[in-house]
């Protein structure tokens, strides 16, 4: 008896499901984009973190951190702890006499393997010998010889530090290093070796980079490596400020400690709830219209339980199917981007092939089908409960709002408007209204969460914080504190300022340059007599400096103007600087022809600015500068003559010292082979959340309007007309817009906004100063708009296709 009713009622679901071919497509579509969502989303996350985690060796090397600047006898007490399993020596030798900035390392044979420096060398061998040395071939290039290669014998000057003079070494090289992505401005080292080291710095002169791996008795993870290696280091004798940890690596690594877990299952649970709702929203608005079906079947003897089965077997009947073709389709979308992305930012980022592996879980996505079906059952609960719990006769008479009628009298109208039938109908329908409003702004709340975040990685930001202005920065270079050649200081710079008006004035004749924009700069020395930098900001550019955030203090151009005060340029660095928020400061400002007294309110700090401090332009006039002493200028013109520009700078340029030139599209440049392919990461996640967001929403809207077909032949056999129907129907899309866009809106920007300061407190690429994602929310908001409207015509075309009568007949 058990399986003869089994097999009648599962019958008498897929007779049912056979019958409402609408509803049942239109289900079967929304079971299939969830989980395509799901196991896109599981199959992204499972391959990210399994690429890092076999591939963070290669990348990253296999060491923990190091210690910057140690002795030898606190190395020796390291190797004789047991907490450390491998300690690598390392230390730097000095600064190569070049224009660029050049530098020589020397790394001892386990900081090689632990840095997995040596799968860089593409050919040769690191240097053993006093007068060998190895690099990327730019660095021999820099030096004039564009065409090194193992065995060439090269010059070049160097010195270990800015208190000594430049002397000249002779090397033969042994070996050429892999060359590093090319960014503007790059800086390249070579690598001596170890004999070159100890020739150069004698016993007690000697610091070095000490590297160091955990042993398996310490047990750490992500979140605590740090604190341990700070602890170890104070058990040794080293400052724990020298600590510096290989982020990257143990992040990957190791354990990624509770925070980070917690975080992963938070992002979660709020795609599953998503995702939830969605499909149980569907399921009423398309189900709910079907009662007075359950009714006659109830009539004809049918038990509760039976009842329940039977609409549990009709919604289980329309999912398993869908379940399949859309973990296929999530996973085989996610595991194509993944190749190409992968690729990609092998050849950009100038990665090393990474390790093959298999970039699909069975078990994830296994799990992910169980919570798809486990949505179904939590969409099906209500329906099953109501089909159970009503009689046969109030099943038959149920009209799908669930409210029972309030007495009284019925407001009449002798004129019935296209808007006053719509607010009727929604008012009348108000729980059928809420449901898709609901539905439809609950599919787009995830797109809105992340587009705060993608909407705040910007290369172009990125690239505008090298370059504020214009197309070509030019910089002065200068050191505070060289002895040896005191002419490359500041204080002597500014005597002979390379950009004098001349200059400034062959900037502005260029062909092609639209503005030529400068920031002053003047020295100082503080009551000790150290040389420090100012820079003069106008309102403007003070004003930009703020925007970059991590602030300390009072930062207000006008405050700072009125009453003559100092802005410190780094607020990370404000505790070591010696001085606090609030000090009285006294300086000593300098140009090329004068110094001034000052002494101010060091009222607040920049977060990161390019020089140690600020006054206001209005300060700098006030103490008698009045000629432009030039820091910084910025050259524009139009995006087309940027080649013809820059050319005719550096022949400007020719013959003059201390300077730095960028370029905006070369800082863009740079921008994207770093942050580029996280951009289009994190984009691609967005495209898909949106396609099966705005798919889910559409759905919703087609079930809203078929389930209604009835309703809406009535009120045409009452007399509306075609064109009242579909402006009827337009508006009500309108409406419905309106309301997604303010449920989203009202969930995802909050959400969205803890998801960006996550990241950027935990420093995701790209992320440093949020701003609403304006362009991203515009879209979805004309999306929605189009599609509401579209769809609206197309339906009413489609049922305006069936006579009156047909569609009052309409029973699904």
């Amino acid at each position: 008896m058990g399986r003869t009713e089994m097999k009648t009622i599962t019958k008498l679901a897929l007779s049912n499901n056979k019958k409402n071919k609408t509803r049942s497509v239109l289900v079967m579509v929304a079971v299939f984009l969830t989980m395509t969502l799901l196991s896109a989303i599981a199959t992204f996350g499972y391959s990210t973190i399994k690429y890092e985690k076999l591939n963070a060796e290669k990348f990253y090397g296999d060491y923990y951190g190091m210690y910057v600047g140690v002795a030898e006898d606190q190395i020796h007490s390291m190797e004789q702890r047991s907490e450390f399993a491998e300690v690598g020596r390392a230390a730097s030798v000095g600064e190569v006499e070049n224009k660029s900035r050049l530098a020589l390392s020397w790394m001892g044979e386990k900081a090689l393997e632990m840095t997995n420096l040596k799968e860089q060398l593409e050919t040769g061998v690191f240097p053993e010998k006093e007068n060998e040395i190895a690099g990327p071939e730019e660095f021999f290039e820099k030096l004039g010889y564009p065409e090194a290669k193992q065995g060439d014998k090269i010059k070049l000057r160097f010195r270990r530090n800015n208190q000594e003079t430049y002397r000249d070494a002779d090397f033969v090289v042994s070996g050429i290093t892999k060359s590093p992505v090319e960014l503007e401005n790059q800086s390249y080292a070579a690598y001596v070796s170890e004999d070159f080291y100890k020739a150069v710095y004698k016993n007690g002169e000697r610091a070095f980079n000490a590297y160091f791996k955990f042993s398996e008795e310490v047990q750490v993870n992500a979140e605590t490596v740090e604190m341990t290696a700070k602890d170890l280091a104070e058990e040794c004798g080293i400052n724990p400020s020298q600590t510096v940890i290989n982020t990257y690596y143990t992040f990957w690594a190791l354990d990624p400690g509770m925070e980070t877990i917690l975080g992963c299952v938070v992002i979660a649970l709020i795609v599953c709830l998503f995702s939830v709702l969605v499909i149980y929203n569907i399921f009423q608005v398309g189900i709910i219209q079907k009662i007075q079906e359950y009714g006659k079947i109830r009539a004809l003897g049918t038990t509760r339980k039976q009842m329940r089965k039977l609409v549990f077997r009709e919604g289980m009947t329309l999912a398993l199917p869908a379940i399949i073709p859309g973990m296929i389709a999530g996973a085989g979308i996610t595991v194509a981007f993944m190749h190409y992305w992968l690729e990609k930012s092998q050849s950009v980022m100038g990665r090393e092939a990474y390790t093959d592996f298999s970039m699909v879980s069975v078990p994830l996505l296994l799990l992910c089908a169980a919570v798809s079906l486990l949505a179904v059952w939590a969409a099906l609960k209500k329906p099953m409960k109501l089909v159970a719990k009503i009689s046969p006769v109030e099943a038959i008479r149920f009209q799908g709002d669930g409210s029972k009628r309030r007495k009284g009298f019925r407001k009449g109208k002798r004129q019935m408007s296209v808007g006053t039938m719509m607010t009727a109908n929604l008012a009348i329908n108000r729980k059928r209204t809420v449901v898709t409003i609901l539905t439809m702004g609950l599919s787009c709340v995830l797109f809105v969460v992340i587009s705060n975040f993608t909407g705040n990685i910007s290369t172009k930001y990125d690239a505008k914080k090298q370059v504020p202005y214009g197309q070509f920065q030019i910089a002065l270079d200068y050191d505070l504190s060289d002895t040896a050649y005191p002419e490359n200081n500041l204080d002597s710079i500014l005597q002979n300022n390379p950009f004098d008006d001349a200059f400034l004035q062959a900037l502005e004749e260029i062909d092609g340059v639209t503005e030529v924009r400068l920031q002053n700069i003047l020295y100082a020395r503080d009551a000790e007599g150290n040389l420090q930098s100012v820079g003069v900001l106008g309102k403007e550019e003070f004003e930009d400096e703020a925007y970059q955030g991590s602030l300390k203090g009072t930062v207000d151009y006008d405050k700072a103007a009125k009453e003559d005060a100092f802005i410190y340029g780094w607020s990370y660095f404000i505790e070591e600087s010696g001085y606090d928020i609030g000090d009285q400061i006294q300086m000593e400002l300098g140009d090329k022809d004068r110094t001034v007294s000052m002494e101010g309110e060091m009222q607040g700090a920049f977060g990161s600015s390019n020089m140690d401090w600020m006054i206001t332009e209005d300060t700098y006039r006030k103490l008698g500068f009045t000629e432009d002493n030039p820091g910084m200028i910025w050259v524009d013109c139009k995006e087309a003559d940027c080649a013809k520009v820059e050319a005719e700078i550096q022949n400007l340029l020719e013959g003059k010292e201390h300077y730095e030139l960028s370029s905006y599209l070369g800082a863009l440049e740079t921008a994207e082979s770093t942050l580029g392919m996280f951009e289009m990461l994190a984009y691609a996640l967005l495209f898909l959340v949106g396609l099966i967001a705005f798919m889910n929403m559409a759905n919703t809207m087609i079930i809203s309007i078929i389930t209604r077909k009835r309703e809406l032949g009535v009120l045409q056999a009452l007399g509306m007309t075609n064109r009242q129907l579909n402006g009827m129907l337009r508006n009500e899309g309108l409406l419905f817009t309106l309301g997604s866009v303010m449920i989203a809106l009202a969930a995802g920007m909050p959400l969205g906004y803890a998801l960006f300061r996550y990241g950027r407190e935990h420093g995701y690429f790209g992320l440093d100063v949020y701003h609403v994602p304006l362009a991203e929310i515009m879209c979805m908001i004309l999306i929605l708009a189009v599609l509401q409207m579209g769809l609206s015509f197309i339906l009413s075309r489609n049922v305006k296709k069936e006579s009156i009568v047909e569609r009052i007949r309409y029973q699904e």
